[in-house]
Formats: structure tokens, sequence, C-alpha cells
């Protein structure tokens, strides 16, 4: 969207998706701030059924509800859980959000098919899946996220798959238990410690523990933790054939970068970078061998 309005006024992003504020009238911007100021404060104040109802009135297809301290959106034929309010991410256009959500991790440039292996790391509700059955293809998915009430989630968006291929815990380059700092409700829960006082003790293991072998696709998404789990999977790596890796400012209180410490891991372990994603900082690379 060719416009500033979203920096200048500071409205939920979803309001934005498939809309070009751009040739709005100026009556009909104001309208458009005044509804967006408006769920604001149903997201800041509101929660559960009432919000739910609130979101539900504005966007008369967006199908939310609230049960079991869960949020669901009904799309299509499918019910998709999310722990908390990040279920917003489906209103509004939601197969557009899905597509740029397979568009952002670089998956147009990859010929993905049935049965390929796909690992998420940091998957939190699965989305990634979701992104590409829309697609019509069905993947051998591995998916690891360490939040419990996020996993869970995940678990009931993959209910067709077994269970043994989800993992509740984290990937790193040890294995053992490690301190998991919490932001839930922005998706930025790490392992590097970024300030929160919210924080749990996890399991993590290295992705090498898990022997994978002929893996089409490795997504991670670890929130600035990203060269301790490629350390951890430098075995794999020989046997995967391409990694989308999210390298943007999440690591520790200074938010910094993992773009150079990843670039240069990836090179030392025969990858190359293909790719830039055109709606985050994240980075395609392909083996060499494969």
């Amino acid at each position: 969207m060719n416009n500033n309005l979203p920096y200048l006024i500071n409205l939920p992003p979803f309001i934005y998706r498939g809309i070009d504020v751009s040739s709005f009238s100026i009556l009909k911007k104001f309208l458009f701030i005044l509804k967006g100021k408006f769920l604001s404060f149903v997201i800041n104040r509101l929660n559960g059924k009432i919000f739910c109802s609130f979101i539900n009135y504005f966007y008369k297809d967006s199908n939310l509800s609230y049960s079991n301290s869960l949020y669901k959106k009904k799309l299509n034929d499918i019910d998709i859980y999310f722990p908390n309010k990040r279920v917003l991410r489906l209103v509004n256009h939601p197969e557009l959000s899905l597509n740029n959500i397979f568009k952002s991790y670089c998956l147009d440039f990859i010929n993905i098919e049935n049965d390929d292996l796909v690992i998420d790391c940091g998957a939190n509700v699965g989305e990634l899946n979701i992104a590409i059955k829309q697609k019509g293809i069905i993947v051998n998915y591995k998916a690891f996220e360490p939040d419990k009430s996020t996993f869970d989630c995940l678990a009931l968006n993959n209910y067709e798959i077994n269970k043994n291929e989800l993992f509740n815990l984290g990937l790193s380059n040890l294995n053992g238990y490690s301190t998991f700092y919490l932001d839930n409700e922005g998706g930025n829960s790490s392992l590097v410690d970024f300030g929160s006082t919210q924080k749990i003790e996890i399991e993590t293991k290295t992705l090498d523990s898990f022997e994978f072998e002929q893996v089409k696709v490795l997504k991670i998404d670890a929130e600035g933790f990203e060269p301790e789990v490629l350390e951890g999977s430098k075995k794999t790596l020989q046997s995967t054939e391409y990694v989308t890796i999210d390298f943007g400012a999440e690591r520790g209180q200074d938010q910094n970068t993992t773009i150079i410490e990843v670039n240069d891991y990836m090179y030392e372990n025969n990858f190359r970078l293909v790719r830039f994603s055109d709606f985050r900082f994240i980075g395609l690379y392909k083996n060499n061998k494969k």
C-alpha cells in the first residue's frame, strides 16, 4: 500500500489487507480512521466472546468464536485455533494473509510437492502448513513450538498429523533445558533474553538429534536465536535442499539482526542466498550440492 497512513495514526495492520487507502476520498479516509481507532480500543480493552462479537460485527465473514480459553477462526471447512488475539491475522481477506505467509518465506520460488519433508522451527500455531495446504499441497510436516499454549493450538490445527511429528520443545545447539522468554501476544517469545519479565524453563534439542534426512525445506523463525538453531542443525543441513530464515531485528534487548552470523554459517555449509523476501527480512538459501 503506497501511503504512510498506518505509521502516522497507528491503526491495526489487518484492516489494511486487500485495501488501497490511497484511492479513498478524504471523507472515506476519515471514516476508515474512526473505524480503525474504535477497533484499536476493542483489541486493547476487550477479550473473549465480547471481543469476537465486535470483530464479527465489523467483518461479517470473520467467523471468530471463543471457548475453552482459545480463539477460533472458521475458514471454509476448517477451524483454526489461536491462544491469543493473533487470530486477527486471519481476519479480513484470510486467504490473502495465508498467501502472504507462503510468499514471505519465499516458498513460491520452490517446487514443493506432496510428501516433501518440511520442517517448521518456530511454528507458532502452524500457519505455514495451513498456507501450504491452501495451495493444494500435502507435505510431510514436522513442527517445533516450545510454548505450551501455542503448541496446543498447533496440534489442534494439524489434528490429522501424527502427534509424534509435532514437538513441544525449542531447537538449539545443545540438548538440555533453557530459559524461554515470553511474548505470546506478539509472537516474539525467544531463547534470547529480550527483556521480558515472563519466562519459563523449556526442553531444548538440536535438530541433528532427530536424524531427519532428505529435507525439502527447513524454515527457521527463532526470534533472534537463529545462529544457535543452525549450529545444532549442521548434519541435517547436508541433506536439506532449501532453508528459509527470518534473520530480522529480534535478537536480545538491542533487537539486533542475525543476518551476518546466519549468512556466514550458511556459506560455510555450502548454501547460497538465492532470494530475499518482499515482505519481511527473510532470506532463502539453496544447498549448492542439491
